[in-house]
């Protein structure tokens, strides 16, 4: 191959790169555009949406879910912290099980603690429901991927659940 084709090469790949950035940054805008017009942030969440809640249920819902999600941001960024520290032990050999037990116990205690606080959101939630929705609200739960036997997946659609992302379960 000669230098000609070379170069060539090199401004097609070059081109290539560059349309690719501005089809990424276009769909990155627009996600972001359509986040903001479906009212993401306004209260009309996924479950506000579902039970079918009044605007003034709506106002109430926002305000506890803000409140809810400033309790447990500290816990959350606790427990990420305490499990990568976990993790970063994989290439050390000379943890004994008890050491490594204890760590595993003290997380599992902070995601009990979790547990807690999100039935306790849950149950004022249900309190600021009408009778009907409270039955939906018992049938979302019921349903959730988490909830129950099944483990601890999240909404659908959740991928992570570090809490500097806005939490895709309110949709």
């Amino acid at each position: 191959m000669n230098d000609r084709n070379k170069v060539r090469m090199l401004i097609g790949i070059i081109v290539a790169l560059v349309l690719l950035n501005a089809g990424l940054l276009t769909w990155m805008w627009l996600g972001s555009q359509r986040h903001e017009r479906d009212g993401h942030g306004d209260g009309r969440s996924y479950l506000s949406k579902t039970l079918g809640f009044s605007d003034e249920q709506r106002t109430q819902y926002r305000a506890m879910r803000q409140n809810h999600f400033k309790t447990i941001k500290p816990l959350l960024d606790s427990m990420r912290q305490e499990r990568k520290r976990f993790y970063e032990q994989v290439s050390d050999s000379t943890q004994t099980d008890a050491v490594l037990m204890e760590q595993a116990r003290q997380i599992e205690e902070k995601n009990a603690r979790l547990d807690v606080l999100n039935l306790r959101h849950f149950q004022k939630v249900s309190a600021l429901c009408t009778p009907e929705q409270r039955k939906k609200l018992q049938q979302v739960l019921a349903e959730r991927p988490g909830f129950g036997p099944f483990g601890r997946s999240g909404w659908p659609g959740r991928h992570r659940s570090d809490s500097t992302r806005r939490d895709r379960s309110e949709k």
